[in-house]
């Protein structure tokens, strides 16, 4: 006979209820945690870096931004050193003081962010200049050269200028004001 035989009826009760026990236990446990015996499988040559939680900038930091105009298609590139005030900030605590703002890297040598503005950069806002497209008299944001971009076309046809208007408007005749740009077309028109 077994050996069981020796324990009496409570015991083996007590026995069955302790073993089923830490079977359910057991089976709890994988089922909380299925890979608790899988041993991750180690991959030659990775990077093994901190979780993004821990990394922290400091005073070193380079700070990168990068601010996209969509109107014109021109991107700012600022450098920088993060400032004092955000030395030890992790990834979340940047992210709430640049909202809106892209973050393409982080860690400790560079945080580099993205910002897209719906507007033109300062060149194309702050400069206007009266040129030709399409054989008429146009107004273009920027300066003269291949990035202005036209804000519009005049009615006035280039044929009807005089050469020296021509030679102007061919080299891009830059205006200072809004006055000053309606003045020189009030000028061409009449001519």
């Amino acid at each position: 006979m077994l050996p069981f035989s020796k324990f009496t009826g409570k015991l083996k009760i007590i026995g069955l209820v302790g073993g089923m026990l830490v079977a359910a236990g057991l089976g709890f446990y994988l089922y909380v945690h299925p890979n608790a015996f899988h041993k991750p499988d180690i991959i030659q040559d990775a990077e093994v870096s901190k979780p993004e939680s821990k990394i922290k900038i400091n005073t070193e930091t380079a700070l990168v931004q990068h601010i996209l105009y969509t109107k014109c298609n021109d991107e700012e590139v600022l450098q920088t050193k993060a400032p004092d005030t955000m030395a030890g900030f992790t990834l979340a605590q940047v992210q709430q003081v640049y909202p809106g703002w892209t973050i393409n890297k982080f860690d400790t040598a560079e945080v580099d962010m993205t910002l897209k503005v719906d507007s033109y950069c300062r060149e194309h806002a702050n400069n206007m200049f009266l040129g030709i497209k399409d054989g008429h008299v146009a107004v273009f944001y920027g300066k003269p050269g291949p990035k202005a971009i036209v804000k519009e076309v005049t009615s006035i046809p280039v044929n009807r200028l005089m050469e020296q208007d021509l030679a102007e408007l061919r080299q891009g005749l830059v205006v200072n004001s809004k006055e000053e740009m309606l003045r020189t077309i009030e000028g061409l028109q009449s001519r």
